[in-house]
């Protein structure tokens, strides 16, 4: 980080812009990171898929089944393969206060931009409880706290805890999870000028970009909708922030079967109780990335989901599969 806790904002409003991305982590044959593999998958996103930023350590990267020393060791790993040619985020996510600051410290002192934090899993049901978490971290620590909104599994923060939160210097950022559109409208009514907002779905970006006035995606969807040659998010947002918004609108309903096949192979399982890890894993492989195994308790596919996965990817006609 290159700022301190009060120009936290600021330093959000300047590099938490564009289109970024969040990777399932790679696990090698004896179950441990991977760390020729984790590196070319970073090296992709910036290279081929030209992101403006990376989010890791998030849900899908099964930041939950790590140890804190393995989170570490893949926070530096990531951080040095990056190289200052894109910002990054380091997913702090803990149930224990004293474990997000021993996380945030380690990713500050590394040289990480941002951290984002998930309210507790347990314990936390409250406005004033899950105030009393972020101010406790904040509290110990200097670097920019993304808040991570995620109702299904958390206590909502809702438009006036956000604004209450939004008053500690290290808050500058809001990553909504949250499919609802008033709950995002309520959200961007009451902090949208102090924090930086990001819908954590593409579906919605254009009409964020366009009608919203946000600046910021953060989610997987930009590696699995794109590959080496082919960029149609980063076209359609390029396009849109020229002002070319009937271009922008034909280059983004193109990519709608993979927005149907996101629906089918990764919403379709999460929104069942099932992390659909394994299947995004598949999906990276198939379009060219490392994907590899998953830890329990996500469930690996069957050799005959994956032939059904691929087989509709093939039918998009998107994509050259491996």
């Amino acid at each position: 980080m290159k700022y301190n806790k009060k120009e936290a904002k600021e330093a959000a409003k300047e590099k938490l812009k564009g289109i970024w991305t969040a990777m399932p982590y790679c696990w090698d044959s004896e179950d441990n990171f991977d760390e020729l593999a984790n590196r070319s998958n970073m090296d992709h996103i910036i290279n081929n898929i030209k992101v403006d930023g990376h989010y890791c350590s998030g849900n899908i990267a099964e930041f939950w089944s790590m140890p804190d020393e393995e989170r570490m060791f893949a926070h530096e790993v990531m951080h040095d393969q990056a190289g200052g040619r894109i910002p990054m985020i380091a997913g702090c996510h803990h149930q224990s206060v004293k474990q997000v600051v021993a996380l945030a410290m380690h990713a500050q002192n590394i040289g990480y931009d941002f951290i984002i934090i998930l309210t507790p899993y347990v314990a936390a049901r409250d406005d004033e409880t899950v105030f009393q978490f972020y101010e406790y971290i904040c509290s110990k620590i200097d670097i920019g706290v993304i808040l991570f909104n995620v109702p299904q599994n958390c206590h909502p923060i809702n438009a006036n805890l956000a604004k209450r939160l939004s008053k500690l210097d290290n808050i500058c950022g809001y990553k909504q999870a949250d499919g609802s559109p008033a709950s995002t409208h309520s959200i961007i009514d009451s902090v949208g000028n102090d924090i930086v907002i990001s819908v954590a779905d593409e579906a919605p970006w254009l009409t964020s970009m366009t009608q919203l006035g946000l600046q910021w995606l953060v989610n997987y969807n930009p590696h699995l909708y794109q590959s080496k040659g082919w960029l149609p998010l980063k076209d359609y947002t390029d396009a849109a922030l020229n002002g070319d918004l009937n271009e922008a609108t034909r280059i983004a309903k193109s990519i709608q079967p993979l927005r149907e096949l996101h629906a089918k192979w990764i919403m379709g399982y999460w929104n069942s109780g099932r992390m659909p890890i394994a299947e995004m894993k598949y999906w990276q492989e198939l379009i060219g990335m490392h994907g590899g195994n998953t830890r329990p308790p996500v469930v690996p596919m069957t050799e005959e989901k994956k032939r059904e996965l691929k087989s509709d990817l093939i039918k998009t006609g998107l994509f050259e599969i491996t």
